[in-house]
């Protein structure tokens, strides 16, 4: 994790359903929560280890919109960061629709 986030994080609880492959290849599918979102992406919570660089799809629970990530860091196993992730926008042109999101989930604004 050398590079530094460039803007600030927004706590959320979203639920959110999680597909790739964990950190030794099997394909997952999980029930996960993102607990902060920021511009380049989201911090996530998981129940499966995923390796940096490997890529994952986000859906929102109960809704369609895929978003593709790629994990930037992943906490260590049984470390204070363990079932934590990091994940960037693969297309940094992507990003969150806050105002949807703050509807939806309660995320407060910026």
């Amino acid at each position: 994790m050398s590079e530094r986030r460039q803007s600030g994080r927004l706590p959320v609880q979203i639920p959110i359903i999680l597909r790739g492959k964990d950190d030794v290849g099997r394909v997952f599918f999980d029930r996960a929560q993102i607990v902060s979102i920021d511009d380049g992406g989201a911090r996530v919570h998981t129940r499966f280890h995923l390796e940096a660089g490997s890529e994952v799809t986000v859906e929102l629970s109960g809704d369609e919109t895929r978003k593709q990530f790629r994990v930037a860091w992943s906490g260590e196993p049984d470390g204070f960061y363990d079932g934590m992730v990091g994940l960037e926008f693969i297309d940094q042109k992507d990003g969150w629709q806050v105002e949807s999101l703050r509807v939806r989930w309660a995320v407060r604004k910026r």
